[in-house]
């Protein structure tokens, strides 16, 4: 197992940076294995998710909504029992991976042993060529992962993180998130007289600090980065660019469904909701973030 570490892929970003979308679309191809909402439930590991891994009209329809929509809330009843894609934090938790982990942290060889043969279950009961992880946690457990699975590989989605706050502020779950650099959560963190908008964009910036750190363990020829802009721009090239990257056969299908989600690059939305005040407030937090990414 140690020496296959090749069979995983790990998807790591901040926080609405577009992981979610591009979990879902690596999934649709039928050799790709994933964490689906019944291996949550201690079903059959990997076999639910395997018996619709070639139905790929029922994945669009179960996994997207209007416009490309990977992220969304009060999904009918039959589309939420649909085997789907999730971050599968109990599985992590089961095998002893902690959510808050230091930099010093490793995995003891017990956690280490769970953790592999739970994920090749999973795999293997899918029919996968490989498994897809993501996980916003996994944002700090990258050298935890690669004690587990040496070999594996990384693909890190970078979006304006001035977007990032933005949407940040738009999700229902945002307010009750305990913030890790914090211990509180962004709710109590506004009652003690903070900003919202301002957490938001430094969470950002905490969250891209931690993923650099966890990256520069990792052989960078393992790590791939993906601008969630250009994704939008061409979902297509991407995809595949991402295939081959992750070691995927061409899948044409997968391509083709890309194209008619209607995925497409718009306006950033901070521009009309963002006083100028509130702007200057975020460049303070992210400036020189944003301008090392090369983002104006």
């Amino acid at each position: 197992m140690a020496e296959r570490g090749d069979r995983f892929v790990f998807l790591v970003g901040a926080g609405r940076s577009g992981t979610t979308l591009v979990y879902k679309l690596l999934c649709l191809h039928p050799h790709a294995a994933y964490i689906s909402n019944y291996d949550e439930w201690f079903l059959p590991a990997g076999r639910v998710a395997g018996m619709v891994a070639g139905n790929l009209d029922a994945k669009l329809a179960a996994w997207f909504g209007r416009k490309g929509n990977a992220y969304f809330v009060r999904r009918p009843i039959l589309k939420r029992m649909f085997p789907t894609p999730v971050e599968g934090e109990s599985i992590y938790r089961r095998c002893g991976m902690p959510l808050f982990p230091g930099r010093d942290y490793r995995p003891d060889e017990r956690t280490i042993a769970r953790m592999r043969r739970s994920f090749d279950a999973i795999r293997r009961g899918a029919c996968g060529r490989l498994l897809i992880s993501k996980r916003t946690s996994n944002n700090r457990r990258i050298p935890a992962l690669e004690a587990t699975f040496p070999g594996a590989r990384y693909v890190h989605i970078i979006r304006d993180g001035r977007e990032v706050a933005d949407s940040l502020l738009r999700v229902e779950w945002w307010s009750r998130h305990r913030v890790w650099w914090d211990g509180r959560t962004a709710e109590q963190m506004e009652r003690s007289g903070e900003d919202s908008l301002i957490i938001a964009a430094r969470n950002w910036v905490y969250e891209m600090k931690e993923l650099a750190w966890g990256l520069s363990t990792v052989d960078p020829c393992r790590v791939m980065e993906l601008r969630y802009e250009d994704l939008l721009a061409n979902p297509v090239d991407h995809l595949l660019r991402i295939f081959s990257f992750i070691g995927l056969d061409r899948e044409d299908g997968c391509l083709e469904a890309a194209a008619l989600l209607g995925l497409r690059s718009r306006p950033p939305s901070w521009r009309r909701r963002w006083s100028d005040a509130q702007l200057s407030g975020v460049m303070q937090e992210q400036g020189s973030l944003l301008t090392g990414l090369g983002y104006q």
